[in-house]
C-alpha cells in the first residue's frame, strides 16, 4: 500500500473519533412521536398535494412514509456496515490501519 493511503486511512480513523453520534441519544433524545402530527415535513412527504385525503389521512400517509423512510436508512446503513466487513476482508492479516478505518466507516 502506498504512504498516501495509508494516512488517509489515519486521516479517517481520526476524524471517526470525533464525529462519532448515536441515533438513540443525538437524534431521539428520549422523546416519544406524536401521533397526532406528520411525521414529515410536507416539502418532503407531497401528502398536502393529494386532493382525495382528508387531514387525518394526510397526516397517516406522512407517518407511514416516515416510518418507511426510517427503515430503508437502517436498511441501507446494514448494507454498508455489510460492504465494509466484506472490503476489509484484505487487511485482515495486513494493514490494521486500513482495516480500522473501514470497519468504522
Amino acid at each position: 500500500m502506498a504512504a498516501g493511503d495509508s494516512a488517509r486511512y489515519a486521516r479517517c480513523i481520526q476524524v471517526s473519533k470525533r464525529v462519532r453520534w448515536d441515533i438513540d441519544a443525538d437524534v431521539i433524545r428520549g422523546r416519544d412521536f406524536d401521533h397526532g402530527r406528520t411525521f414529515l415535513p410536507d416539502g418532503l412527504s407531497f401528502a398536502d398535494r393529494l386532493d382525495f385525503l382528508d387531514d387525518d389521512e394526510r397526516r397517516f400517509f406522512s407517518q407511514v412514509q416516515g416510518r418507511t423512510y426510517a427503515w430503508m436508512f437502517g436498511l441501507v446503513e446494514r448494507f454498508i456496515g455489510a460492504k465494509m466487513l466484506q472490503t476489509s476482508g484484505q487487511h485482515w492479516l495486513g494493514d490494521q490501519r486500513a482495516l480500522e478505518a473501514l470497519v468504522r466507516f
